[in-house]
């Protein structure tokens, strides 16, 4: 039987677990067909484990076993549920999740006997976000309107794991097949969900001020401090100030000199050249009189302070990019 392997982000392993559980058990009792251990449960008896794995069960033809958090475990307790994961009976099917990195004895153990990996993970920027949604309303059986996908994807945001409830409600109130609009889902959604720092600095590169000023206030909350937000900024800023370096030509010399990989450098190293030494100077002038108008100096409210600091790096990103594009046209 198969064996499978749940690996990604923390908020969304238990979703796809949810997910694959469902369509394993399928019409069965659930109750009778599933054994469930945790590996980050400090009671967890691996000889339980290792004895589910190994032997038929009474009530079955098959069995489905379940091993959550195996990151948790040390490398002695690792060895021993490899080797019960090697010799587990044909009968038994096997889920496991993981956080973090897959350490080789697993990988190798999991390579052998032909594991599906399921990446629990939603991507780097808002397209994959609305291709992960679009994927798992297709697969849930809802069919929403392009335009409804991506109110779903930029509404939810990081908080991905949302989307489960959002799935069951909207079966709910219109069962499956039907075809859903932006105004059938957007009842449903609820308070909007954070935002990854890179949807802000984007917009700020971009130039679009709206946006820039809709993603900071996402992006603030009662976890995010306006301090964490413009050391955000000014971390972003002076890496920029680092590629001021005529030996720096290319992506792989900027992700080399700042040791960060090549996406994120040429976003960067595109951005500086936009800016210039001058751009990069004012930005950093905006975030040290926006650090010292946050710890008093205005009589602002701290979120006033980033919204002026933001709409003004905004500003400056788009005039300098404007004006490059005016001059490239000239030559």
């Amino acid at each position: 039987m198969a064996v499978f392997l749940i690996s990604g982000d923390e908020s969304l392993v238990g979703q796809e677990l949810s997910t694959l559980l469902k369509q394993l058990v399928g019409e069965d009792d659930r109750m009778l067909l599933v054994e469930e251990f945790d590996a980050s449960d400090p009671s967890l008896s691996l000889a339980s484990v290792t004895d589910a794995l190994g032997t038929l069960s009474m009530f079955s033809d098959r069995r489905i076993v379940v091993m959550r958090n195996v990151q948790q475990l040390d490398t002695n307790s690792l060895a021993i549920f490899v080797e019960g994961l090697r010799a587990k009976v044909d009968s038994a099917e096997v889920v496991i999740t993981i956080t973090g990195r897959v350490l080789k004895v697993l990988g190798d153990a999991l390579k052998e006997l032909g594991a599906t990996t399921i990446g629990a993970t939603v991507g780097s920027n808002a397209r994959d976000r609305q291709n992960w949604v679009e994927s798992h309303l297709v697969e849930a059986g809802v069919n929403c309107a392009p335009d409804a996908v991506r109110l779903i994807a930029n509404w939810f945001g990081n908080d991905a794991s949302r989307l489960g409830g959002l799935i069951s409600t909207l079966n709910s109130a219109y069962g499956e097949g039907k075809k859903l609009s932006r105004e059938n889902v957007e009842e449903f959604l609820g308070q909007a969900g954070a935002v990854p720092p890179w949807d802000l600095t984007d917009a700020i590169d971009a130039g679009n001020t709206a946006l820039a000023l809709t993603t900071l206030h996402r992006f603030l909350g009662p976890d995010t401090h306006p301090l964490q937000v413009l050391s955000i900024l000014a971390n972003r800023y002076s890496q920029m100030m680092r590629l001021d370096d005529h030996e720096i030509r290319n992506v792989a010399n900027a992700a080399q000199v700042l040791r960060i990989k090549d996406y994120p450098a040429q976003k960067l190293l595109e951005q500086y050249r936009i800016l210039g030494s001058g751009g990069v100077a004012q930005a950093i002038s905006l975030l040290a009189q926006a650090d010292v108008d946050l710890r008093g100096a205005k009589d602002w409210e701290p979120e006033l302070v980033m919204e002026v600091l933001v709409a003004r790096l905004s500003r400056l990103g788009g005039v300098r990019s404007k004006n490059k594009k005016v001059v490239s046209q000239r030559r």
